[in-house]
This record gives C-alpha cells, structure tokens and sequence, in this order.
C-alpha cells in the first residue's frame, strides 16, 4: 500500500458553469465523463474531518477503490494512498495511519456523495499530461440532509506549482475562484460538523454514545486480537458483552425487533473471544493458588496446569482468528457500522434520557431481583447463581451509560453492580476450576500419579467458591436496596 503526493485546487462553480479554455496555458485533450459515488467514514463527532483526513471508499472512476488523504507538507498536497474497491470493511492500514487522532473511536459511513464529473487532460507539446481539470456535479447525503452543488479541480500529474498559479489566473478572469473547503466531504458536513457542538440529552444520543464507544474498542483493537497481544482479547470480550446487555436493557429506544439478529451476533463473537480469555485466566488463578500447596506436590500440577491451559489458550485463539476471517464476522461488524451511522429508532428515543433510560434500567434491575429470590429458594444450586451473575452484569453495564446522564448517583449504583458481578464471576471462575482440576486429576491417576496434589487444589477452589457466593450475595442484597 503505497502513498503518492497528490497536489490540487479546488474551486466554486455555478450550477451548470463550465471552466474556460485553458489553451493559453496547456493543450487541452479529449475529455471524459464519469459517475462516481463514494462513501465517506469518520468518527460519529467528525474528528478526522477536523484533522483534514479524509477516508472514503469511492466506486467509478480511473482509481476508484478505498482512499486515505491526510495533509501534506504545502497548503494544497495531501499524501494518498489506496486500498482495493472489493474490500467492504476499512482497511485496517488505513486505521493504523488515523489511530493518534481516532483515539480508541470509531469509524462509520458519514456520508455518500454522488458526483457527475467531467474530465479532461491538460498536456505539453510533447504529449506529457501536466495537470487534469475536473468539473464535478455533487450530491451529498448527510443522513436525511440532501445538497447539491458544483466545483472544479485542478490536479498536478507531471507539471509543477508555476503551472496551477498560470491556470488559476485564467479562472480568476472567468470569475472562478478557489473553494472555502478544501475537501468534498467538508462542504457535505458543514451543518454536520456545526451540530456536534450542541449538547444531546436526548435517549439515543447517550446509548449511541455508549454504543460507540464499544464498538471503537472492537475496532480498534482488532489487530491486538488477532495476534494476541496482552488485554486485547479482554478488553474486546468486555466491549461486546456491554453492547449486546445495552441493546437489550435500552431495546425501547429502537424500533421493534431490530437490535435482536444483532444481539445474536454479538453473542457468538462474546464466545469466540471467550474461551481463549477464561484459559488465560483460569491458568493465571490456578497457577497463583499453587502457593497454597505443600510443596511437594506444587511441580507435578503445576507442570499439568500449564501444558493443559496453555494448549487450550493456543488452541481457542486460533480457532477465533479464524471465526475472524469469515463472512459472518464481516458482516456482524458492518452491522455495528450501520447501528451507529443509520438506527433504527422509535419515537422514544428522542425524549429526555433522564426520562426515558431509568425506566429500563430500573427493568432490567427487578429481572435481577426475580432471579435472586429463585437462587435463594436453592442457594446451594450454583446454576440459580450463575444466572444471577449474568442479570447483574446487565444491571451494571445499565448503570454504567447512566452515569453521564444521571451523574452521582448513578455512578454509586454502577459501583455496586460491579461488586456483584466481581463476586459472583469469581465463583464461576471456582466452579470450571473445580472442573478443570478434576479433568486433570483422572488424566494423572490414568498415569499412575498421585491425586491428593490435585484434590489439595480442588479443595482450595471450594474455599474461594464458597467466600465468592457469600461476598456476591451480601453486595447483591446492597445493590438492591434501591
């Protein structure tokens, strides 16, 4: 992926202007015509638009195909480079290249600009192409916000600066003269651009704000996943865990039915990114406990632990790099593309979030309530409790995206929550330790190896299950005091 300078003007036209002849200048070639229809990708506030960078994914043309333009060393060059048109998700160079100025946010369709342009080559008596003139007819699509207008462009191919400010004085003399914006798509987002700077209290625009801050999180970690670099696998597992509960605690806000194919998805990519991390963790938690062993027996489970966990991380990370690399996952993440750049949402989602969210929320609290009351009829069934653990995690992530909204009291309300699932994930954490250790222990004995060293270990995760239950419970009875 190579870059190339690229070094232009641009200037207003009036509807239907054409640019005058430049045969004073250069030898003016055939012109062409085409039909070009790009889709431009920022952040949902703009921020690469600010930086003048500039990603879109153009079709027609002689280079169409996905492009990045960042600023150049002189007011009018941009340094461009090029990725084919078949891929249907951003390059992930091109995410690379943007990432100090995304910082963690992420990258959906803002817009789509459909232009009719005329062009033509301007050459020198030997027949070099010195520059292209374009003049283009737009149509841009901001959501539901439509203009249209006219421009021109003046590109340098083998001539040099001396040749644009010849061409630009013919222009002037034609009443043409150079354009405010120096992008397309910062003339598209003007009104756009404008209205990030009002506040939105609205429902939508703090669940969309949590939504995106998740999905920025898959994104931009990607990479980090794929070769398994240090939390990254975490960090995203989280990130999808809070946005399928947030669709389902707020799915009031969209319109009927359309978050749950989604939530689907996103389960299934939890689980990918699952069974990798619970190996990495549950080696880390046994390996810590083998402090509490005689040392007699600290090697030879040790030495078990470590091989079997170890294979079983290998084994789940690459079975998630592949799960990766399919058309489901590619489609699950344009998906997250389109829930950001175009929901689908109802009437509600537009009142007050102070108003609207604490109603959902408070559901999805009663839910945990119904829950604890059926694994207190049975406290010693740790399933009851598992179940438990999961309404609660909804419950945090809830209050989580009502701290902004709500302030103060929310956030003690998220604290609580995040008592409760700690707890009660340390439990589960002890009950696949149990069972893990367990399976170690028949492939031992199977050797003809001692069991004690195993049943030790097995011991000890009783303890930390039984201190996890009770520490979950005693935080669950003060999360649901209000």
């Amino acid at each position: 992926m190579g870059a190339q300078v690229e070094v232009e003007r641009k200037y207003n036209l009036r509807k239907g202007q054409e640019l005058p002849s430049l045969e004073g200048v250069a030898a003016e070639g055939p012109a062409s015509e085409f039909l070009l229809e790009a889709t431009y990708y920022d952040a949902p506030d703009y921020r690469l638009t600010r930086a003048w960078q500039v990603i879109r994914r153009r079709a027609g043309g002689s280079d169409e195909g996905w492009h990045l333009k960042l600023p150049g060393s002189r007011p009018d060059e941009r340094i461009e480079l090029q990725a084919p048109l078949a891929q249907r998700r951003l390059p992930r160079e091109f995410r690379e290249r943007v990432q100090e100025t995304l910082a963690g946010a992420p990258v959906i369709p803002v817009a789509v600009l459909r232009t009719r342009r005329k062009e033509q080559q301007l050459r020198a008596p030997d027949g070099i192409v010195l520059a292209l003139t374009c003049t283009d007819h737009v149509r841009a699509s901001v959501g539901s916000q439509e203009q249209e207008w006219w421009e021109a462009e003046v590109e340098l191919v083998g001539g040099d600066a001396a040749l644009l400010d010849r061409i630009e004085t013919v222009l002037a003399r034609a009443g043409i003269h150079r354009a405010e914006a120096a992008s397309k798509i910062g003339r598209a987002l003007d009104r756009a651009l404008a209205a990030t700077q009002e506040d939105d209290d609205s429902a939508s625009g703090a669940v969309l704000a949590y939504l995106a801050d998740q999905v920025g999180v898959l994104q931009d970690r990607e990479l980090a996943v794929l070769s398994d670099e240090p939390d990254a696998v975490h960090r995203s597992r989280v990130a999808t865990r809070r946005l399928r509960s947030v669709l389902r605690t707020y799915a009031g806000i969209f319109s009927t039915g359309t978050t749950k194919a989604l939530r689907t998805e996103l389960r299934w990519h939890a689980e990918e990114l699952g069974a990798p991390r619970d190996a990495e963790v549950l080696r880390e938690k046994l390996l810590a406990s083998l402090d509490d062993l005689p040392a007699a027996g600290r090697g030879l489970v040790g030495e078990r632990i470590e091989a079997a966990l170890a294979e079983a991380h290998a084994s789940a990370h690459g079975q998630l790099v592949e799960s990766m690399g399919t058309a489901r996952y590619e489609h699950l993440q344009l998906e997250l593309e389109q829930l950001l750049a175009a929901p689908r949402l109802n009437r509600m989602a537009a009142e007050p979030a102070r108003v609207v969210l604490r109603p959902m929320f408070d559901q999805a609290v009663a839910r945990v309530r119904e829950l604890d009351a059926h694994a207190s009829a049975r406290p010693g069934d740790l399933t009851r409790w598992h179940e438990v653990r999961k309404a609660a995690k909804r419950a945090r992530y809830g209050a989580e995206l009502l701290v902004p909204v709500l302030g103060e009291g929310a956030e003690i309300r998220r604290a609580r929550w995040e008592a409760v699932t700690e707890a009660l994930g340390a439990m589960q954490d002890a009950v696949v330790a149990q069972r893990v250790i367990g399976d170690l222990a028949w492939h031992a004995v199977a050797e003809g190896l001692p069991r004690l060293p195993f049943d030790d270990l097995r011991h000890a995760q009783d303890g930390v299950l039984r201190e996890s239950l009770a520490r979950g419970r005693a935080a669950l009875a003060i999360a649901l005091e209000n």
